[in-house]
């Protein structure tokens, strides 16, 4: 029986069985129904659009369960845009305001009625069930400089997947209108290139321009730091492979690709100021950025996810809140490998394995590690994630300290009282 407090411990708070009502909320989009639910009982479900007068109607819902004696807790599923506004209404009301894992309502859907029916009157309850089971998640709004990082580190994702779709794009319009140019110049979107394919029709009236034209057009383009290939782009002009139909049309294609490109690039550098301006007022993100290839995008984007990850209570909550930590499935005589849970901010976690794989390359933090545990015969994976995960604790220490990184306290061994400053020069740990 001793270890039952321990169990109890870690147990999170649930609504009182006396008192209590969950007011589960599923929200969609310009929808949302909500209803109170407790143990075997329901007032009913509703349905509301999102909007001034609809946020009114849940308010008054709530007002008349409290009226009635009840101590309500306000729960939702979160839809990405769809419960945003939801969200930050219901958090400056200053009431209870927890939120459930969509995926756990998906898999715990047919519990109630061992049906895997799906509709906006079942889900309601499905989610005041996992609040009142306490499988829940405290509901986190931020403000100010994080939440303005949030958006940044959103706005600078989406515009990374459609540079790296317009530039794909364009490849391969390049690949027919002048297919010998790729062999010239190592990336295909080069500003020489940019410029000849703005300058010239096609690859046969390259051909025939002068010497002198293309000399003009690689000198404004590229500041005369190609001239030298100029001999080989005429040569492979006059013999190249490219169908003579239809390059008019690729033209104008690519050089709408083009523009399009530009004007994700101007704002890319825009964005990136923005986030610089935000950071310098910021003490935890100055401690972070004195870290070694740690750079502006990666702190903001961590920084926009996770709030301020040094105000956090202990380490294992951030590695949690992040996906970091560890998991097994074990079952009688089998037993499971250790992976991580991958059930925390995404994006956060796509950049920490981002730096975790640049400092285990010449010169990075964690080179000797990664190399004494590929020694031990770990996966290329496995040491990624390791190293993520003992980089995740010296972010955590560095932001809480709010303090320069020291590598000569990182090098020497030295530690904070909680160990979370990592020995670079003991042996490696288990991953």
């Amino acid at each position: 029986m001793r270890s039952m407090p321990n169990v109890m411990r870690k147990c999170q708070p649930v609504p009182d069985l006396e008192r209590g009502v969950v007011v589960g909320i599923d929200v969609s989009k310009g929808k949302m129904s909500f209803g109170g639910f407790r143990p075997g009982e329901c007032t009913g479900v509703s349905l509301a659009d999102q909007n001034a007068v609809g946020f009114m109607s849940l308010e008054r819902f709530v007002e008349r369960l409290i009226a009635q004696g009840h101590q309500p807790w306000i729960a939702y599923e979160p839809t990405g845009p769809y419960s945003t506004c939801l969200r930050e209404w219901l958090v400056a009301t200053g009431r209870r305001v927890v939120q459930v894992n969509p995926y756990h309502v998906k898999r715990t859907k047919e519990i109630r009625d061992n049906s895997p029916e799906k509709d906006d009157w079942k889900d309601p309850s499905v989610i005041a069930d996992l609040v009142w089971q306490g499988c829940y998640q405290e509901a986190m709004s931020l403000d100010g400089a994080y939440a303005d990082l949030r958006a940044a580190s959103a706005e600078w994702a989406s515009l990374n997947k459609k540079r790296n779709a317009i530039r794909n794009e364009f490849q391969a319009l390049l690949q027919v209108w002048f297919p010998e140019i790729c062999d010239i110049f190592k990336d295909a979107v080069c500003k020489s290139v940019r410029g000849i394919v703005r300058r010239y029709a096609s690859s046969k009236a390259l051909a025939n321009s002068r010497r002198s034209s293309l000399d003009c057009t690689l000198r404004k383009a590229s500041l005369g730091r190609t001239l030298d290939r100029v001999g080989a782009i005429l040569l492979s002009a006059k013999s190249s492979v490219a169908p003579a139909s239809g390059q008019q049309a690729r033209r104008s294609a690519m050089v709408n690709l083009l523009d399009m490109l530009e004007l994700i690039e101007y704002r890319r550098e825009r964005l990136k100021e923005e986030m610089e301006n935000l950071l310098f007022a910021m003490p935890e993100a100055q401690s972070l950025l004195s870290l070694p290839l740690v750079g502006t995008i990666t702190v903001a984007g961590i920084l926009g996810e996770c709030g301020n990850i040094g105000s956090y209570s202990c380490y294992a909550q951030l590695e949690k809140f992040v996906g970091l930590n560890l998991y097994e499935v074990s079952s009688g005589k089998r037993k499971g490998r250790r992976r991580i849970s991958k059930r925390g901010r995404s994006l956060a976690r796509y950049l920490i394995c981002s730096i975790a794989l640049c400092q285990t390359r010449s010169g990075g933090l964690f080179e000797r590690y990664a190399k004494e545990l590929k020694a031990r015969g770990k996966k290329t994976g496995e040491i990624r994630v390791a190293v993520a995960r003992k980089l995740l604790r010296l972010l955590y220490a560095v932001a809480r300290d709010q303090k320069a990184f020291d590598p000569r306290q990182f090098f020497t061994g030295a530690r904070a009282e909680d160990g979370l400053v990592i020995q670079q020069g003991t042996q490696a740990q288990a991953a």
